[in-house]
């Protein structure tokens, strides 16, 4: 199974979107490292849409929020 956003895409993220959405996807930063995460809202978790890192889960007060992914680009 191929990732959702493949490791060449271009990513475009609000900055200024800070508010936790449910299912939302967003760039936080964990462990000095940029990560692509959708949001678990009931259990206040960010989990990866990748399935290859889906051990890598971050709880709501581990990570801090860059911003809401808007759109990506996959073939530039």
């Amino acid at each position: 199974m191929q990732a959702v956003i493949n490791d060449k895409a271009v990513i475009i993220a609000d900055l200024s979107q800070k508010e936790l959405n449910d299912e939302a996807i967003y760039v936080v930063h964990h462990g000095a490292k940029m990560w692509v995460k959708k949001y678990d809202k009931q259990n206040k978790i960010f989990i990866s849409i990748n399935p290859d890192f889906s051990h890598l889960v971050y709880k709501e007060d581990e990570a801090h929020i860059v911003g809401r992914v808007l759109l990506t680009f996959t073939n530039l």
